[in-house]
């Protein structure tokens, strides 16, 4: 007789968890969801009771909410446990634009306020195997539109490997920011402009820096974005990352910013000797240097060739600021692509220290061709 499993969703709202389980699990598992429990006050307790019951009854289940952070799943893996259950975690990879997109296109109470998703955005910490996990997931929506409902065959699933550095060392990482002058910065700036993005900036609510960086840079700074999201390990109470900003020094990524903000961006250029651009990057490195402490690593994601980013930041921290080695002779693209490669494979580069680094470098021989990637069925 198959054990019987618990499916743990993780996922932001409209990131395609329900479509996700009808596609994969609804003749096999049970369905548990808080949000078809909107009236009950007791939906946690509920919740664990009918995950008790199906699986005291020989039944697989799905849970089907954001599970957003180690203490929502830890309780979930302990009923699981008691009953000698399976546990999977499949996490939905969907962007915060594409479920920012995707939740507007929706209706009634399927809809959610923006302001959720920013919310759970900010909460989300990726699942590991450590926290009690048999298998663990990550599920794509490739090709399938911002705005469409997703279909069975849009989703792709990879099991992500088990090796997890074990003790790994608190870890943040700073990256470069994205050019506002240009073609994609000018589709932003553009006052007819009706795409999501563009909208959404000029919105009350505003847009995450991020997703607004990772626009104007595209596969670059999207890398470097994903990259730290993945791997990074800070110490309690800060972020991961931290975006270098033109004139507003270091900034969290899923900080919203306006339209007006990102125009005051563009008026400030980044080079040596600006006051408006240094003055306020080394206010907060120096704040960071101190909150982040002695045993955290610092690790620029961005241009080492470049005096406007190392030169400030080797002031500040000196030979705790690192670099991936493998940036060296790599232009902007084959950046982003590798780390959206090392991001995909759950392998993070090496870092060594900036101080007395070789800041230039021949030309690596480019990436491979990416193996097909390898699907897995539940």
């Amino acid at each position: 007789m198959a054990r019987v499993e618990l499916v743990i969703l993780v996922g932001l709202p409209a990131s395609g968890k329900t479509s996700f389980y009808r596609a994969r699990f609804e003749p096999t598992h049970v369905h548990v969801s808080k949000d078809l429990m909107r009236n009950r006050r007791d939906r946690q307790a509920l919740q664990l009771a009918l995950i008790d019951e199906a699986l005291a009854a020989g039944r697989s289940v799905v849970v089907d909410n954001l599970n957003a952070t180690i203490a929502d799943r830890a309780a979930l893996i302990a009923v699981a446990r008691r009953r000698g259950a399976a546990v999977a975690g499949y996490v939905l990879d969907s962007s915060r634009q594409e479920c920012l997109a995707r939740n507007s296109a929706r209706t009634g109470r399927e809809r959610v306020p923006a302001v959720a998703v920013h919310t759970a955005a900010k909460r989300m910490q990726r699942p590991a195997y450590e926290e009690g996990f048999d298998q663990l997931y990550r599920v794509d929506s490739a090709g399938a539109g911002a705005i469409q409902p997703l279909r069975a065959d849009d989703f792709r699933v990879v099991e992500l490997p088990a090796e997890e550095p074990p003790h790994a060392v608190e870890t943040i990482f700073l990256l470069s920011p994205a050019s506002t002058s240009g073609q994609r910065a000018a589709q932003l700036f553009n006052s007819g402009a009706t795409f999501a993005l563009a909208r959404q900036i000029r919105s009350a609510e505003g847009a995450p820096l991020g997703d607004v960086f990772s626009f104007l840079s595209s596969l670059y700074f999207r890398g470097k974005l994903t990259y730290a999201q993945t791997f990074a390990r800070p110490p309690a109470g800060l972020c991961g990352a931290f975006v270098i900003t033109p004139g507003e020094g270091l900034r969290d990524p899923a900080e919203p910013i306006s339209l007006t903000r990102l125009e005051r961006y563009a008026r400030v250029p980044i080079k040596p000797g600006e006051r408006r651009y240094l003055t306020p990057l080394l206010r907060d490195a120096s704040a960071l240097a101190m909150l982040a402490g002695e045993p955290c690593r610092i690790v620029l994601l961005g241009s080492i060739a470049s005096a406007r980013y190392v030169e400030p930041l080797l002031e500040v921290f000196g030979d705790r600021l690192l670099y991936p080695p493998a940036f060296i002779g790599r232009g902007d693209m084959s950046r982003g692509g590798l780390l959206l490669r090392c991001t995909y494979d759950r392998q993070e580069l090496d870092y060594a220290p900036l101080t007395n680094a070789v800041r230039h470098g021949p030309r690596p021989p480019r990436l491979p061709k990416r193996r097909p990637l390898r699907s897995v069925d539940p």
